[in-house]
């Protein structure tokens, strides 16, 4: 195929999600208008183009990482041992502070057989992924009524195998904060590394704090918190493909990379799980954070809230439905008392917006962003809309398989 004919079926390929709303899942970076227009997609493309045929090996693109580390660090409270590493995404985050638990408690007590993880049930499934991996025991404890970490449950479940805690903040299905302080006291009354899953909110979470809203510590100021996993590429704001994990100090994370020299081709040595990454992801994380700075961190958090409350305020108002959690940062759920849920999310769907469905329970989940004014009353209003329909005309939708990530498998 000629230049020409690739670019026109790409444009052909690209113009089936022309409108805005059917890209609402890409709510953190998108050239649809959706969002705050205030220059990022732009910034974050450039960066990314310049640098797309650069590896993470690049001199230059090395200089991004260790910058981006250093303002995450600042961001998290570390201290001046602390030190981390630039990943693919979360699940390569959670991937490796979990070998550095397990690495550094193998050293401690050499006499555990089976080294066992213990988590809230509303932990993230990759700790049940990378158990054929590791060999290890996951415990998934039960949550409170409000989807919580239940302190007294997990002080519980811990037992001489436990090496590893996890509290998330906040949980990707409710979007509940984990107590971390509490936590981490269970963690070094135990000796127990507590690792903090902050993919989600790291980013977004400082910034709410900073506008005064009642935010839980979660960071390196919390002692017993070990490690910190944050997303760039969800609200840093940057392309997807980068991710971040952090450690308190450098003893915690001199296992994480991987130095061989046995073989033809001379010295091997990778900070992280994969081989090359993305140079383009990376240098356009270091743009984008540079170019939003504080005040655009405050700005796009500042409209999160505002969308959040335009939400909790239809739902109050509305009656019937519920918050499903406590919607305390960015990730709202709701449920309905006698609506069919999925009914509703079906007329949503109508409308134009893609959204995602929880199964416990019923719910529809929102994962907010940084709309623009006029989404947000569109996003009310055809929620309205859905619910009146379904109420006026007694819709049931089909019973839906719920599906939170479905790639294909050969």
């Amino acid at each position: 195929m000629i230049r020409d004919e690739i670019e026109q079926e790409l444009e052909q390929l690209r113009s089936q999600d022309a409108d805005p709303r059917s890209t609402f899942p890409d709510r953190w970076l998108n050239d649809r208008g959706l969002l705050l227009d205030d220059g990022t997609f732009e910034v974050a493309k450039a960066a990314h183009l310049a640098f797309f045929t650069k590896g993470n090996n690049y001199p230059t693109v090395v200089k991004f990482e260790r910058d981006l580390i250093q303002m995450a660090l600042s961001l998290f409270h570390a201290g001046k041992e602390a030190t981390g590493a630039v990943t693919s995404g979360g699940s390569e985050s959670l991937f490796l502070a979990t070998a550095a638990a397990l690495a550094n408690a193998k050293e401690r007590r050499p006499d555990i057989a089976r080294l066992e993880i213990v988590i809230p049930q509303t932990g993230y499934p990759t700790f049940e992924k990378y158990e054929r991996y590791f060999g290890y025991s996951i415990r998934r404890v039960p949550v409170d009524a409000n989807f919580r970490a239940n302190v007294s449950a997990m002080s519980d479940a811990v037992s001489e195998n436990t090496v590893m805690m996890l509290a998330s903040m906040p949980s990707w299905s409710h979007g509940v904060c984990d107590p971390v302080r509490e936590l981490a006291e269970i963690a070094n009354k135990h000796g127990i590394w507590l690792h903090v899953d902050a993919c989600v909110g790291g980013f977004l979470a400082p910034f709410v704090r900073e506008l005064g809203r009642d935010v839980p510590d979660f960071d390196f100021r919390v002692p017993g918190v070990s490690s910190i996993s944050a997303d760039f590429h969800k609200y840093g704001y940057s392309g997807k493909g980068v991710s971040g994990v952090f450690y308190r100090n450098k003893d915690f994370a001199r296992h994480q990379p991987f130095v061989f020299d046995t073989w033809a081709a001379g010295l091997y040595r990778s900070p992280v799980l994969t081989g090359t990454r993305n140079g383009g992801a990376i240098a356009s994380a270091w743009a984008v954070m540079r170019y939003l700075g504080r005040d655009g961190y405050l700005s796009r958090a500042a409209q999160i809230l505002k969308l959040r409350e335009a939400i909790l305020a239809f739902v109050e108002r509305c009656p019937g439905l519920k918050v499903v959690g406590e919607a305390e940062l960015n990730v709202v759920g709701i449920g309905s008392e006698y609506s069919d849920i999925y009914s509703i999310a079906s007329k949503l769907k109508e409308c134009g917006w893609k959204i995602n469905l929880l199964k416990e329970p019923d719910a529809i989940q929102f994962v907010l962003g940084p709309l623009r004014d006029e989404y947000i009353a569109l996003l009310v209003n055809d929620l309205e809309k859905s619910v009146d329909d379904v109420r006026r005309e007694g819709f049931m939708a089909p019973s839906p398989t719920v599906i939170y990530s479905d790639e294909f498998l050969d």
